[in-house]
């Protein structure tokens, strides 16, 4: 892995809830989410705004979440099973390439 990659133990203070202060995802992506949406999020960390991305597409939407790293990915799902929405997905991903069409 690259050295370049943010290290997981750091997901957790970019998941602080002292972030919110001054970056409230449900703020943030208010003007752009809405309820039944498919929404990729390529890097999510531990989720800071993947939950909010996952309340605001509801059960009729879906939430896709790609990381680089595992751990990263193992406490995403949990925080989400918090949640009890079944509309997230998040995968461990090594992508070297991606197209958009």
């Amino acid at each position: 892995m690259s050295k370049r990659v943010c290290p997981w133990w750091l997901g957790y203070l970019l998941a602080s809830p002292i972030r919110r202060l001054v970056d409230d995802p449900s703020k943030v992506l208010a003007p752009y989410v809405g309820e039944g949406m498919t929404v990729l999020e390529p890097g999510p960390g531990m989720g800071f705004f993947t939950l909010e991305l996952a309340r605001r597409v509801g059960p009729s939407g879906r939430v896709v979440a790609v990381d680089v790293q595992p751990r990263m990915i193992e406490r995403l799902k949990r925080r989400g099973l918090g949640l009890g929405n079944t509309w997230m997905h998040a995968w461990p991903r090594q992508i070297h390439c991606a197209w958009l069409t």
